[in-house]
């Protein structure tokens, strides 16, 4: 039985009691809040036997197994690192961190330590992407040579009483750096790495996070010398949230939206298969298949130095906006 404790149980941890809660051989025994009548308010509500205001405390205890940190984004290195010097496995939130030292001091730490890290990259655990990568895989399309994604998001109501959010300092980015890890983490995992990016950032209508953006557009192009764009904004008037993607390869294309259930084949120009699949965001696969690494010593699919690959791309993007020309992502060292 692996012990878990959360650090951080504000909104998104949730989302990781609910992969927690559907692992047989798992048991959430401690919560960490900022302060302790936050923490046990948290622990009665899940039904967790302890809670703590004390995350040090916390990861120094013997019968904790995983530490489990959904943080600020600028916390993820130090918290990681010190559970790791503890000896514990860690599961972390996206991004992995804020910098690629940052990100390469948790990748050397697990080393060091020989322990175990992933980051909670749910999309490339969903059911829509593992579907999408298995038909590409299987050679469905072809070979694939553009992908777009489009993902329209309306987050100022869940920002509200989230004051790191609107810091740059522990945010890291906006809209780009933060929700755009999803999509560029799905494209690096569906047609492989990122080697040059463009992009244009702007804030279009959630000033409280300014200069921060709240809207990006990015052109790239792949290793493989497939290209991609990826646009999103947190400012959407649409009537729900839309994580659609576009696969096009020279004997087909793969449609779906991450939130939704539709996933369409097309081939010939027609649809020659569609799925009606199970509306799953990879919350609770991504906790089995971390389990299932620590049982079977194998390395997390979305372990801190492949999510590297999506934060260099990520900052190649910020140095295009500033330099106004395409960035080469090898350009990009910690």
């Amino acid at each position: 039985m692996y012990s878990v404790a959360i650090i951080g149980a504000g909104v998104w941890s949730q989302n990781h009691l609910t992969g927690w809660r559907a692992q047989r051989d798992v048991r959430v025994n401690w919560v960490v809040r900022s302060t302790e009548s936050k923490a046990k308010e948290k622990a009665d509500a899940w039904g967790v036997p302890s809670w703590s205001a004390d995350y040090k405390q916390v990861i120094e205890r013997a019968d904790v197994d995983i530490v489990d940190i959904v943080l600020p984004h600028d916390l993820h290195a130090d918290v990681a690192c010190l559970a790791l010097s503890h000896g514990k496995h860690v599961v972390m939130e996206k991004p992995v961190a804020t910098t690629l030292a940052d990100a390469q001091r948790i990748a050397d730490a697990a080393k060091r330590y020989q322990r175990k890290v992933m980051v909670s990259e749910n999309w490339n655990y969903s059911t829509w992407v593992r579907k999408a990568r298995a038909l590409i895989d299987q050679g469905a399309i072809g070979t694939p040579f553009l992908i777009r994604s489009i993902l329209d998001l309306d987050v100022r109501e869940g920002f509200v009483g989230l004051s790191w959010r609107y810091r740059q300092e522990q945010m890291g980015g906006g809209a780009l750096f933060d929700g755009g890890t999803h999509p560029v983490s799905a494209c690096r995992y569906l047609l492989g790495e990122i080697a040059e990016v463009g992009a244009l950032v702007t804030n279009c209508g959630f000033s409280q996070i300014a200069p921060m953006e709240d809207t990006y557009l990015l052109l790239v192009r792949f290793a493989s010398g497939a290209s991609g764009t990826l646009t999103s904004t947190w400012v959407a008037q649409r009537e729900r949230p839309r994580g659609e993607f576009v696969i096009l390869g020279d004997k087909g294309t793969i449609e779906f939206d991450t939130h939704a259930r539709q996933f369409f084949l097309t081939k010939d120009q027609r649809r020659v298969e569609e799925f009606n699949l199970q509306p799953s965001r990879g919350f609770v696969e991504q906790m089995q298949h971390f389990i299932d690494c620590l049982r079977e010593d194998k390395t997390p699919l979305t372990s801190p130095e492949e999510q590297m690959g999506s934060l260099r791309a990520i900052l190649a993007a910020y140095r295009s906006v500033e330099s106004g020309r395409m960035v080469r992502v090898a350009e990009v060292v910690a």
